[in-house]
């Protein structure tokens, strides 16, 4: 085995660097002051054969600009020390030194100052050396007292893009100890820098020739890549890892572009992708076991970072990458990685080649990069990357050692002098799945396409019996992921996974929302006959899941759905790395017909936060001319109320609390709803009802003179001004909304004109769903409503448990039995009829405002507004 010493040194640069030569012991020590030996890190004095292996020298690490540091004498290491005696610009040695005394000339004050007032030998003190940051200029440290300021001094923005710098900021700390406080040296010891930056090296080996399904891929070697990205650009003088920026709209957030690292318009940019890397051949070569028989291996080149010409000329070998210190949370999209790019090219039986660009994304060890490391990542890839410009993750150890280590990557082990990760040659190791929330709308298959390394399993998860489709399924606390409609009833966590089956999950909406149960159905893990699930690979090898479950659609039996089933599956590599690689689906399927409820957030009080007309059920303003559109005193009630209305739900027949949604996708295509469409039922242009209580003039767009005066959305005082009715029209008919909603039974009324249903509704306001919006349902709404109760999809909503009870319609009126198709009538007569209104889910709720606040949802307000004001929410 090859023994591995680490000797911490400083290589001789130039003239003007901080160095050593090699001799058994440092040149002569000065007898007079104070006196530091400063150098790097673990300098030892014993003769050494260092040949500058890592390339210090080269590319100025070790340099001491114009050979001056900063040095500043504390009581001790704590924070809220004081700064005692400081010492700026001071001359560190020349290029034939091992090491660089400085003799700091002292008197009996300053030694009785610097020990913390103790004269008794034993005593200590605290000093920091700092090279290469004020270059000769005290301001930098102006207003620093403490030791914690000196370390939380901000670094100058560093210029990454070129491999080599002009010098790196250093610091060093130890404790003296007095020897003589009335000696000519009262007291000695090593300062020991360390590089506020770290160090990232690469290297690679790579297999010959891979397999994709039946096809061969070789790597285009010449064209390889690397990139560090997000590297950090700042730090403090500490070198504490400074957490990395996630905002993206933040002013100190930006990916600088590879070009443009010195143009001064980033000076306050923190994060930094580096201009990429060449691969380039390193001279070396490893043995590397590509088939994992561990017996038949091949030789491989080792390739390292650097860079080319254009021609392609190798211009520098063994190039690194630097960062400063830095921390993050794990998944975040800014975490730091290297991103390797490998084109690979493979021949067709006619002889043709193809070259395509696989992608590979290399973590860090862990969440942190800290100062003056040196990561040197080792990696060997065997088979196809990803094919996205965000590539999924390969697998990696590295070795980590002190920035000075000497150490072969080829055959690097721990050693008493240095302890590293031993760097492993390991396959890439990753799993892609590019989306992770799906709906399915009508659909009983969905394949996700995956590239994963290993083998993948899908396990699932169990549900949350506790939250699941309870009275808060709308509540969008309750969703999760970055799709704000897909409900979650599943436990997130690890400890509630199922490891056998996939649970998928329906509530059942018939019922009360509070007390709402749910279906749930075990997958198995073949994806056949009704439901199940299947790892499947197409015929160029590429890898999918496939999940099968088949929606019913028998309108001719009553068990068809009307709930979206939901899916929560962990994609999963299924061998022994299976906890550490995985993505989360959430699949919600939908079926062409949704319902469900939403209970009026007034509960069952008396009235609910239901209004007409600025009154809440029968208790208008005691201004009975305001709004009135008659002068008889007796209509005031009809004024405001327009259809009157039981007392209360004690009075009603029908006591439901809740507003129902159905949404419907696909229409059936059978029984009388065969022929009807989904559509806009609403007139195309404004009218607000104008007229008397038996008729109003369809071309009157003026603000209507019956409807009460209030505010609207934006507080100004109006009446009912930008209404679109339903159509009146026969054509109508058949229009069905595509989300609708209905009201609640603290909409019901007593029977009124065909022109006053038309006011009710106009006027009507439901739990935060202002008035200006409801309507009067089409001949097909009431048909499909009352067809899903008889189906049991929803309870009754209209007429009673016997009997027949007439409902005014957009052309007419609907004669409405219990379990019965509804009979309709074509003529507008001038009795009364019961109406119960609707609301246009599916326009408004897309609407930047769908519904009033919370803190107006007791309050009338006129939510109308002309089609041109709608603004869609993003």
């Amino acid at each position: 085995m090859k023994k591995v010493f680490a000797y911490l040194l400083l290589a001789a640069a130039s003239a003007f660097a901080l160095s050593c030569v090699r001799v058994d012991e440092p040149s002569e020590m000065p007898e007079d002051g104070i006196v530091l030996r400063i150098c790097l890190d673990d300098l030892t004095t014993k003769a050494t054969t260092y040949t500058n292996k890592n390339g210090e020298a080269a590319r100025n690490e070790n340099r001491v600009w114009g050979n001056k540091v900063d040095i500043f004498f504390f009581k001790d290491s704590t924070a809220t020390a004081q700064i005692q005696k400081r010492v700026l610009n001071v001359t560190v040695g020349t290029a034939d030194q091992w090491s660089s005394y400085v003799s700091i000339p002292v008197n009996y004050q300053d030694v009785e100052k610097i020990f913390n007032g103790m004269i008794p030998q034993e005593s200590q003190c605290n000093v920091v050396v700092v090279a290469n940051y004020s270059n000769g200029s005290a301001s930098v440290y102006d207003g620093v007292t403490t030791r914690g300021q000196l370390y939380s001094l901000p670094l100058n923005v560093a210029r990454w893009s070129n491999a080599t710098q002009d010098w790196f900021v250093m610091r060093g700390s130890a404790n003296l100890t007095l020897a003589n406080p009335k000696g000519v040296t009262p007291a000695k010891g090593d300062i020991k820098l360390k590089r506020v930056a770290a160090k990232i090296s690469f290297n690679m080996t790579v297999s010959s020739s891979t397999n994709e399904g039946t096809t061969s891929w070789s790597p285009n070697t010449d064209g390889m890549s690397v990139y560090l990205v997000y590297a950090m650009r700042q730090a403090v003088l500490g070198g504490t890892p400074t957490s990395v920026p996630t905002g993206i709209n933040k002013v100190d957030y930006r990916v600088v572009d590879y070009e443009k690292d010195n143009n001064a318009s980033y000076d306050n940019e923190k994060l930094y992708e580096y201009q990429g890397r060449n691969l380039v051949d390193s001279g070396e070569t490893a043995m590397r076991d590509h088939d994992g028989d561990g017996v038949a291996e091949e030789e491989c080149v080792v390739y390292v970072a650097g860079m080319k010409d254009n021609n392609g000329n190798v211009l520098e070998t063994d190039t690194p990458f630097y960062t400063y210190p830095s921390t993050w949370e794990y998944g975040v999209a800014t975490e730091p990685y290297m991103k390797l790019i490998i084109p690979w090219t493979t021949e067709d039986k006619s002889g043709n080649t193809r070259t395509k660009y696989y992608y590979y994304k290399i973590p860090f060890s862990a969440n942190t990069i800290e100062y003056n490391n040196w990561y040197r990542i080792y990696i060997d890839v065997q088979i196809l990357g990803g094919e996205e410009p965000v590539p999924p993750t390969a697998t990696v150890t590295y070795c980590i050692s002190n920035w000075e280590g000497d150490v072969d990557m080829t055959t690097a082990t721990t050693e008493t002098e240095i302890t590293v990760i031993p760097a492993s040659v390991v396959a890439a190791r990753y799993l892609s799945v590019t989306t992770t929330e799906f709906i399915l709308y009508n659909t009983d298959d969905l394949t996700i396409p995956i590239q994963s390394s290993h083998r993948v399993e899908v396990v699932g998860f169990d549900v949350d019996t506790g939250n699941a489709y309870k009275a808060d399924h709308m509540v969008d606390a309750n969703y999760v992921g970055t799709h704000t409609r897909i409900y979650n009833p599943f436990y997130t966590d690890d400890t509630h996974m199922d490891e056998d089956h996939i649970v998928i999950v329906k509530p059942n909406y018939s019922t009360d929302p509070a007390t709402a149960d749910t279906q749930t159905i075990t997958f198995g893990d073949d994806a056949s006959g009704t439901y199940g699930w299947s790892v499947t690979t197409d015929a160029s090898g590429k890898e999918s899941v496939f999940v099968h479950h088949t929606l019913n659609r028998d309108l001719s039996a009553s068990s068809y759905d009307v709930a979206p089933y939901t899916i929560r599956m962990r994609i999963r590599h299924a061998d022994e790395g299976k906890t550490s690689y995985y993505t989360d689906v959430t699949i919600e399927q939908r079926p062409p017909i949704q319902i469900y409820p939403e209970a009026n957030k007034g509960g069952t009080s008396r009235y609910g936060y239901a209004f007409v007309n600025g009154a809440q059920n029968g208790s208008p303003s005691s201004n009975s001319a305001n709004g009135s559109y008659t002068s008889s005193q007796s209509q005031t009630r009809w004024t405001y109320y327009l259809g009157s209305s039981p007392s209360d739900l004690s009075n009603s027949e029908n006591k439901n609390t809740n507003m129902y949604i159905i949404e419907t996708s696909v229409l059936p295509t059978e029984g009388n709803i065969a022929s009807y469409m989904l559509g806009d039922p609403r007139q195309k242009t404004v009218f607000n009802l104008k007229g008397s209580k038996t008729s109003f003039t369809m071309n009157d767009t003026g603000a209507a003179d019956w409807s009460y005066t209030t505010n609207d959305w934006d507080g100004t005082s109006r009446r009912l001004t930008y209404y679109y009715p339903v159509g009146t029209d026969a054509s109508y008919n058949d229009f069905i909304a595509p989300r609708l909603r209905i009201a609640s039974s603290f909409g019901a009324t007593q029977p009124m004109t065909y022109y006053d249903a038309f006011r009710r509704c106009a006027s009507y306001q439901e739990s935060g769903y202002p008035a200006g919006r409801w309507r009067i349902p089409t001949k097909a709404e009431i048909e499909y409503i009352a067809r899903l109760n008889s189906d049991g999809k929803i309870p009754l909503l209209l007429g009673s448990d016997s009997g027949t009870t007439d409902y005014w319609c957009n052309s007419g009126y609907m004669t409405v039995q219990k379990n019965r198709t509804p009979s309709y009538s074509g003529t507008v007569p001038t009795g009364t009829k019961y109406v119960r209104c609707v609301y246009d889910d599916w326009y408004w709720s897309e609407s930047t405002r769908a519904n009033l606040p919370d803190n107006k949802i007791n309050t009338f307000t006129w939510g109308d507004q002309t089609r041109e004001t709608v603004t869609i929410a993003q």
